[in-house]
């Protein structure tokens, strides 16, 4: 708030009159700066808190005109810039209705009718400062370059945001004279820089407008001086102006450059002395109620010093303002900014943030409207460079009429955000639901879809999206292949006996299926040629065939399995009753039997080859011996004889 000496001295009378009592309670180089600080911080948690000032009965009048602080029911045109501009970035972030008293059609009306009706100073320019409450002037000294500047800025920023509003703010812009004060526009450094624009956004551009314009033209012609190690242009410099630049303008490359180099002193200068360092303006409750800490100061031609509109330096412990700490975070988003937004976050209270903590951590228990409206500022700018929203969702999907499926889609962003899921034009046919349709990343979201029987087989694009009043919306296309219905294809697997044949894997074409225990199985929605073959899990057990399906068809598949006869008897050759006997086609399991009172028994199973037979006492755990077989596929009983010893000597 770059104001008159008069005003900024006036205003710190008036705090210091209604002050109330409170309680006692890696670094890199000197450019990039891309170090990276977790945990991330809740914006839209300090956007929400920080708005909590704005709200009436706190930091906005009955008349919805902010308070420049809880404690001071006055405002200029720069607090009532900082309010528009958060008002634009609070609509932004979904933080008020647009409907209602007190929404944000509301807080414009009563804003724009405060602007077309106050009292104008008798030269036809807004007076310095106007009571909150009652809408009038509270001085007789006029304002001044920087506060319509700064104000102009925001009511650009409104037009831009609700154009609905644009004739309205037009009239009020030109009613309240502000583009008297640009020939008056100085050419100091990142202030004059900042509002300069406001008067040329609105189309003024008298020399003053475009000498302070020119900054980033002359700035290296402007001297430099030695700020903790780092070469910075002698002129005013502190980070008020900055941040309101960087997140209320379309700052350029070059002006990054200087921003970074600004940051790297106070970085420097805190590992030097180990001081937390976010030099800006701001209030105090003390004597003189309203500082300015100069990274450079051109007045005295020092860096880092604090500075009074009214008595010039002053021999006072340097805050570290939490509109700068935050409002830094939000740019440059490493451990020392990160280190700073923790330094000031006990400012922070159910009604907004308090203003500050000095470096020797002494709360500043004042709250105003411009640290407050920075941090909305900070939160919106933060959000909205961020990473955009992702989805991850599955390939094609392949589906028939009349049938239904789920699948997960996936939702992410780098922050925690509010999504709400949406999809594009409805296709004839498919029916979609999504739950949930709203949430908050990471977000799991399951994909219902159902296609119709009447569905057209064809390549359909479904659109997913997901939003945020956060950041840009993302899409996917999900194709969506609806497949001809075909006919169906029962298949019957016979062993060599004529008996079914359970678990047998049957692949026709691509698609594979497995035998019930009634030796069937069904392929839906077939139609052409087909090769057709089958597998005992790693054995083929028929010859490759073609079949075409044409209609509902059902077929009979002889396989190549057999049944095997065991005779077991002992040495005596007697029959080895009720021992047990695996067969196994190299380490793949084929059957179990056990034999009867005869030594008799029939595994079952058993494809082409060679084939090991284990046998087992009957409680399976002795193994009485191994044999080898070899079942050739030209009779559909083997019989072999197993001779084992007698198993009561084996038990002894």
């Amino acid at each position: 708030m770059k104001g008159t000496h008069l005003t900024k001295i006036l205003l710190s009378i008036l705090i210091s009159l209604v002050l109330f009592a409170v309680p006692s309670n890696i670094f890199m180089n000197h450019v990039t700066i891309e170090v990276k600080a977790e945990p991330e911080v809740d914006w839209l948690e300090l956007a929400r808190t920080a708005w909590n000032y704005f709200q009436p009965g706190v930091g906005l009048s009955s008349r919805g005109l902010n308070y420049a602080s809880i404690s001071w029911h006055y405002l200029t045109d720069w607090d009532l810039g900082c309010y528009v501009s958060a008002l634009v970035d609070a609509d932004i972030l979904g933080l008020v209705p647009r409907e209602g008293p007190m929404g944000m059609d509301d807080r414009i009306r009563r804003v724009l009718n405060f602007l077309a009706t106050r009292p104008l100073h008798p030269s036809g320019v807004p007076y310095a400062i106007y009571n909150a409450d009652t809408g009038e002037p509270g001085t007789s000294d006029p304002s001044n370059p920087s506060d319509a500047g700064r104000l102009l800025i925001a009511l650009y920023r409104l037009k831009m945001h609700r154009p609905d509003f644009g004739n309205y703010i037009d009239f009020v812009v030109e009613r309240n004279g502000f583009k008297n004060f640009a020939v008056s526009v100085p050419n100091n450094g990142f202030y004059s820089y900042f509002y300069a624009h406001g008067y040329y956004l609105w189309g003024v551009q008298t020399k003053q407008v475009s000498d302070a314009l020119g900054l980033l033209r002359t700035i290296r012609n402007r001297g430099m001086v030695d700020a903790y190690g780092v070469k910075l242009p002698f002129v005013e410099i502190t980070m008020e102006p900055i941040l309101h630049s960087i997140f209320e303008l379309a700052s350029p490359e070059e002006y990054f450059y200087w921003a970074n180099m600004t940051l790297q002193a106070q970085i420097n200068r805190y590992k030097a002395t180990g001081k937390p360092t976010a030099f800006t303006e701001g209030g105090l409750t003390v004597p003189p109620y309203y500082i300015y800490e100069w990274i450079v100061d051109i007045y005295s031609g020092g860096t880092f010093t604090v500075w009074n509109p009214g008595i010039r330096g002053v021999s006072i412990t340097p805050v570290v303002y939490t509109k700068a700490a935050i409002g830094m975070h939000a740019i440059w988003d490493n451990n020392y900014t990160l280190m700073l937004v923790n330094y000031v976050m006990k400012t922070k209270t159910p009604n907004g943030f308090y203003e500050g903590v000095d470096e020797n951590g002494n709360m500043i228990y004042l709250m105003t409207d411009k640290t407050n409206s920075i941090i909305i500022n900070a939160a919106r700018y933060a959000l909205a460079k961020a990473r955009p929203l992702t989805i991850s969702a599955p390939g094609p999907i392949y589906i028939y009429p009349g049938e239904s499926t789920r699948l997960n889609i996936y939702i992410n962003h780098s922050l925690s955000l509010p999504v709400r899921i949406n999809f594009g034009s409805p296709l004839q046919g498919l029916n979609v639901s999504a739950k949930p349709t709203i949430g908050t990343t990471p977000l799991n979201v399951t994909l219902g879809l159902q296609v119709a029987n009447t569905t057209r087989p064809g390549t359909y694009t479904l659109t997913i999206k997901a939003e945020s009043v956060l950041v840009s919306p993302v899409n996917i296309n999900l194709t969506v292949i609806v497949k001809e219905l075909g006919y169906t294809l029962k298949i019957k697997a016979l062993d060599a006996c004529g008996e079914p044949a359970p678990n047998v894997t049957i692949i026709l074409g691509d698609l594979k299926g497995v035998t019930s225990k009634e030796g069937t199985v069904t392929f839906s929605h077939v139609n052409g040629t087909y090769m057709l073959s089958a597998m005992l899990g790693d054995i083929t057990v028929s010859d490759s065939q073609l079949v075409t399906v044409t209609s509902d068809t059902q077929i009979s598949l002889k396989l190549k399995i057999y049944k095997v006869l065991i005779n077991a008897k002992t040495v005596k050759g007697t029959p080895a009753e009720n021992i047990i006997i695996k067969a196994y086609a190299g380490n793949q399991y084929l059957s179990t039997a056990r034999t009867n009172s005869s030594g008799v028994t029939i595994l079952k199973n058993i494809p082409p080859g060679n084939i090991t037979l284990n046998a087992y006492t009957s409680d399976g755990k002795i193994e009485l011996g191994t044999w080898n077989i070899t079942v050739r596929g030209d009779v559909d009983v083997i019989d072999p004889e197993i001779v084992v010893p007698e198993i009561r000597k084996i038990e002894a």
